[in-house]
């Protein structure tokens, strides 16, 4: 027994390295003594420690010495905006980006029409004309369409001399529950009157039948029994465009 265990014991003890000798001429580096470190090194760490201890301290710039001139932030380029389309009454869906007008309100056309008549009474021709757009014309619907139609202005105007509308005050000119309100494709559907030509009309034009409730103070006849007035959008606003009445100056 002891024999067998003493055989075990030098089969799994652990075996030394045996040192081996260098061969000849090549030095054994795990038993020579570290050289010295080299003059590149040794210059190198000296003017280093020389730098540092000549450079000082750092210096930054007082606030008082920072220059006066306010701070600008730095420039970011911008695109220019495009302009918008320019606004229209109306668009195809293939006309790509569009800008549509916002269609007005009839209430803004009663208003120029009540407008109308309050400055017909007050016989103010200035006034008047501030309704009507520049081309306003004043069509005599007796006349059959012959001759040239005066400008409305101008008609008015004559008017104003001829004939004392300052009578009209405090009556009733008109009712607006009696108008009659058409847009452009209600009057193309049912002419109002020859004058009202359907290549003349624009998309948002309003045409409002006005029955006359008094055309006449004792003999005097001021106005006709009906005025047709036709509006064109101006901007934000309506300003009358023709003026129809069967009215003639005697």
């Amino acid at each position: 027994m002891s024999q067998r265990s003493s055989r075990s014991e030098r089969r799994h003890a652990p075996q030394r390295r045996r040192a081996h000798p260098s061969p000849a001429g090549v030095p054994d580096v795990a038993q020579a003594p570290p050289g010295p470190p080299s003059l590149f090194i040794v210059a190198l760490l000296g003017s280093s420690l020389l730098g540092c201890g000549l450079g000082g301290a750092a210096s930054f710039p007082a606030a008082s010495e920072l220059p006066e001139e306010r701070r600008r932030p730095d420039g970011v380029a911008i695109d220019p905006a495009s302009a918008p389309p320019r606004p229209v009454n109306e668009a195809d869906a293939r006309d790509g980006v569009v800008t549509l007008r916002t269609p007005l309100g009839i209430g803004l056309a009663l208003d120029v029409v009540a407008e109308f008549f309050q400055r017909v009474t007050a016989e103010d021709s200035e006034a008047l004309s501030e309704l009507l757009t520049r081309d306003a014309l004043a069509i005599q619907t007796g006349s059959g369409g012959q001759g040239q139609p005066p400008s409305a202005g101008l008609w008015w105007e004559q008017r104003f001399r001829r004939l004392e509308y300052g009578k009209l005050a405090g009556e009733p000119v008109y009712r607006e529950s009696e108008l009659q309100i058409f847009r452009a494709e209600d009057v193309l559907a049912t002419p109002q009157h020859p004058a009202i030509q359907p290549e003349t009309l624009d998309d948002q034009d309003v045409v409002i039948r006005v029955p006359i409730t008094t055309a006449r103070i004792a003999a005097d006849r001021l106005l006709g029994d009906e005025i047709v007035v036709w509006l064109r959008r101006d901007g934000p606003r309506f300003r009358i465009y023709r003026l129809l009445e069967d009215f003639q100056l005697q």
